[in-house]
């Protein structure tokens, strides 16, 4: 590899994120792959942006007490702690789903779970947390998900390539057995033909996978797309509710925000995000918000 000294100029946001000689895109006439370079380069930017607020919240003094290994201690310090001190918001949106064994998240995860247990324990229920917690239930379920095929933080790295895409060999921790797999995290034809970024494999409805696999990451920003997903701080705008068991798409629910976004490309086909939207908002006594056709 020549030396720094002997390399182009490149309008890149840090020298550090010149990860390969691919991401050089000055001079390519294809506009495609020219947008495809362009957008990833800028999304590690924005990841690795996030990736130093987190450190920057966890390591924050102002929050440490309820940042513990220890989840009696956590507990303790919770109490002691004022709530607007605590800024949730901040935690769920601080938390890596592509980096779920960091200390960073594991310490954000154990700090939120400590204050909703304590609040159960005191009978205490604060509705204004609702928008927090359902934001936390969609980032646990993408890394539950992540924890039943296999996938550790270096399989979810920002050039990472789907392992159901990959002729071999794997590490040995991947789960590939489909049939062991739950259903709802089996990989459809495209999945095992078109190479992608795993965090599309997290999710258990397998149209939207193929959604986003036809669709191409280089044709939309996908940490947008998890952000729309997830919610936004505390705004109460989140794309899915998550009910049940992650695996499970009959556990998802899907909001008409997200539904009547741009985003609503997505799920077009999704017929079983569609029913079991549909049931959990009868459940709760308001209308389908999809066609009656699909029952």
């Amino acid at each position: 590899m020549s030396q720094p000294s002997s390399q182009p100029s490149h309008p890149y946001p840090s020298p550090l994120l010149r990860w390969s000689l691919g991401d050089d895109w000055q001079g390519m006439a294809n506009a495609r792959e020219r947008r495809k370079i362009q957008n990833r380069i800028n999304q590690r930017a924005r990841r690795s942006r996030r990736r130093k607020e987190a450190d920057a919240f966890t390591n924050d003094s102002n929050y440490a007490p309820v940042i513990r290994t220890d989840s009696s201690l956590a507990l303790v310090n919770v109490q002691a702690t004022p709530a607007q001190q605590i800024g949730f918001e901040k935690i769920t949106d601080a938390i890596n789903i592509r980096d779920p064994q960091s200390w960073a998240t594991h310490s954000l995860i154990l700090a939120f779970e400590a204050f909703i247990y304590h609040s159960w324990l005191t009978s205490a229920p604060r509705p204004a947390l609702l928008p927090d917690l359902v934001q936390f239930n969609f980032a646990r379920a993408l890394m539950e998900n992540a924890r039943v095929l296999g996938l550790t933080s270096s399989h979810l790295h920002d050039d990472a390539i789907s392992y159901f895409s990959v002729a071999g060999p794997w590490p040995p921790s991947i789960n590939l057995e489909t049939t062991a797999l739950p259903a709802g995290l089996r990989p459809t034809d495209l999945q095992r033909r078109a190479p992608h970024h795993p965090w599309f494999d997290l999710i258990p409805i397998s149209q939207m996978r193929d959604n986003l696999i036809r669709r191409g990451e280089e044709c939309f920003n996908d940490e947008h797309l998890c952000c729309a997903m997830r919610g936004h701080g505390d705004r109460s705008d989140a794309g899915f509710l998550v009910w049940g068991d992650s695996w499970d798409s009959s556990s998802w629910e899907v909001t008409e925000g997200f539904a009547r976004s741009s985003w609503g490309w997505t799920i077009s086909g999704c017929w079983e995000l569609f029913r079991s939207t549909n049931k959990w908002r009868a459940q709760r006594g308001e209308p389908p918000l999809f066609s009656s056709l699909l029952t």
